[in-house]
């Protein structure tokens, strides 16, 4: 018999019947852990779900290209209000993706209905409590991109003070209207999930796919959570648990020679390398790369990688003598796109991704545990003076950069930087190269104090317009959609 949860969803939080019940012969209730799971995958984990696809296009990383042709003219003209940070921009954009507010709160129903089931299917308690801890996990994560998309950073003002988002832990639907909680009480859950979680999993450890939820995955995730709080000694603890027990990373020239597939224009893909042993988690498989073109035939890419980001890469335009291998292997290279082709440059196959992924998947990497690690050692070196704390970050960032470079044709030399606010700076750097496009970079920007930033956005050559966020401008702060304003009156929206 097929299981299938029903999902009564309403986007303010505000409940009207039964959040699980049978509708139908073949709409019934779990019984099993095993039909649980099936709940998990379905309902709980994002999958094959296209999340967040928009981000990209709020940061310095991406740019317009402008439009050819009546299609491209349509595609352009839509996303403007994502480029242009519109406040408008879930109702004016032609697709329920990219509200993230029902996406993750979807999401976390699901895991809701986990956790308020366990007590009610048959099934092995060690696989049981496994579940529980992908559930707790899961939840905590979702809550911590709700917070970080709807909420003041947490290190902007009081957190104990500012918004955050509404905490839903029961399964249960009821008539109550949720208010926003503080994005320190959003925090504080999201950190006892975690933990909870993460100690359900060290315990009751079952071998699974990286698509699923690890004890590993928790550890880096709580890692993130507190560099954010700037809770650096625990930022540290969890960074350093997880490269104690997966401390790979991939070298990139390592690749073998048939891997490199000349595009044209100096540009080079990465093909058929199986799953990178730096990957920890592959939480989604798929984007929606046809958003951003439109149309057949051949025409110049209606947004692509900004010239901004490609310059901190430091390249060679000898196709044999690449330097940082990086833009090479993870990006099309090409301005040019078909009707089936990708339309802008972005991660493609390898060390980013999965086995045989057609386009980079998104995902967590030890790469990120070493970043983490590094600006907790440059944060004490820049309080402390201590030198011992630029060694050590540069120990971490030297590590990376050295299986990015083409060692086989270039003498690497490690970096070596005194000064602590250029250090900084270079970390900065460093870590938008190598974690562009995996959903960083906005989040990063956020918590460096929300800097100024521009958008040139035009349909046609001539009428360019720029479009500026100030600093600290509370446009970082995404408004919540006004279908779930309308469902809850308790719902306060953010200010503008």
């Amino acid at each position: 018999m097929k299981y299938i949860l029903v999902l009564f969803l309403t986007l303010g939080l505000a409940g009207c019947s039964d959040f699980l019940e049978e509708s139908s012969q073949d709409e019934v209730r779990p019984t099993t852990v095993d039909d649980l799971m099936q709940v998990m995958v379905g309902e709980a984990y994002p999958m094959d779900n296209i999340i967040d696809s928009y981000l990209d296009f709020l940061t310095d990383d991406m740019k317009c290209n402008g439009a050819q042709g009546d299609e491209q003219k349509s595609v352009i003209e839509q996303l403007y209000y994502i480029f242009s940070w519109n406040d408008d921009m879930y109702e004016k954009f032609e697709s329920s993706n990219i509200n993230s507010w029902q996406v993750y709160y979807s999401k976390i129903m699901g895991c809701n209905t986990v956790l308020g089931y366990l007590n009610r299917v048959t099934g092995e308690q060690n696989v049981k409590d496994n579940l529980k801890g992908q559930a707790l996990v899961l939840r905590g994560w979702y809550y911590f991109l709700l917070v970080n998309l709807y909420g003041l950073p947490y290190n902007y003002g009081d957190p104990e003070e500012n918004l955050g988002v509404p905490l839903k832990l029961e399964m249960e639907v009821t008539d109550a209207f949720y208010k926003r909680n503080t994005v320190a009480e959003v925090y504080a859950q999201i950190e006892k999930d975690l933990l909870e979680g993460i100690k359900l999993l060290d315990e009751n450890n079952i071998s699974m796919s990286l698509y699923k939820i690890s004890p590993l995955a928790g550890k880096a995730m709580l890692s993130r959570v507190y560099l954010y709080m700037e809770n650096w000694d625990k930022a540290l603890e969890y960074a350093n648990l997880v490269l104690d027990e997966k401390p790979a990373l991939t070298a990139l020239a390592s690749a073998d020679a048939d891997a490199f597939q000349y595009q044209g224009s100096s540009s080079f893909g990465l093909y058929n390398w199986n799953v990178s042993d730096e990957v920890i988690w592959i939480y989604s498989g798929k984007r929606e790369f046809s958003l951003y073109g439109g149309g057949g035939g051949t025409y110049p890419s209606v947004f692509s990688v900004s010239d901004d980001l490609m310059d901190l890469y430091n390249t060679s335009t000898d196709p044999n003598n690449h330097l940082d291998l990086r833009p090479y292997m993870c990006f099309y290279n090409s301005a040019y796109f078909s009707a089936s082709f990708l339309p802008v440059l972005y991660p493609q196959y390898g060390y980013k991704g999965g086995k045989n992924q057609v386009y980079g998947t998104k995902g967590i990497r030890t790469v990120e545990l070493y970043l983490n690690r590094a600006e907790v050692y440059i944060r004490k070196y820049m309080a402390s003076g201590d030198d011992n704390y630029r060694k050590l970050a540069l120990v971490d960032l030297n590590n990376i950069r050295k299986h990015r470079y083409d060692t086989r044709n270039v003498d690497y030399v490690d970096e070596d930087i005194q000064d602590a606010d250029k250090l900084f700076q270079f970390y900065k750097e460093e870590r938008r190269r190598e974690l562009c496009f995996e959903d960083h970079r906005w989040f990063d920007l956020r918590r460096y104090g929300m800097p100024s930033l521009s958008h040139v956005y035009f349909v046609n050559s001539g009428n360019e317009q720029v479009i500026t966020l100030n600093e600290g401008d509370l446009r970082y702060v995404l408004l919540i959609p006004k279908s779930a304003l309308e469902r809850n009156p308790r719902l306060i929206q953010n200010k503008r």
